[in-house]
């Protein structure tokens, strides 16, 4: 039988030795690919930014018929004075009709609620 010493190392069976050195390129590698991942996604973000950026917005068309009252209420806004005198701007208060303010109001009110509510 052979006896070792006491000053002799044992390795324990199926333990196997790893050298550290084989471990240099597959990093290298990860590191590498982990560049060129982080590359590409900062240039498709950039580009979605660009895109973003020259969207042309349109703009929002009524398309909703105007009702007779409406253009008549027009009509009479229209024909007011430009003048800045005292006396023409007061005629032209005194014509303005306001007394549809309140139905016109109640109108859109009821409308908006309507919108929100759906």
């Amino acid at each position: 039988m052979i006896q070792k010493s006491e000053n002799e190392m044992h390795i324990p069976e199926g333990y196997e030795e790893t050298n550290p050195a084989h471990n240099g390129p597959i990093l290298g590698i990860l590191v590498i690919l982990l560049v060129v991942i982080l590359g590409g996604l900062f240039l498709w973000g950039s580009s979605l930014s660009k895109m973003e950026n020259t969207v042309i917005e349109t703009p929002i068309v009524n398309n909703e018929p105007e009702t007779p009252r409406a253009e008549a209420d027009v009509q009479i806004l229209e024909i007011m004075s430009s003048s800045d005198e005292l006396d023409i701007l007061e005629a032209d208060i005194n014509n303005t009709n306001i007394e549809s303010l309140d139905t016109d109001l109640n109108t859109i009110d009821v409308e908006t609620r309507a919108i929100f509510s759906e």
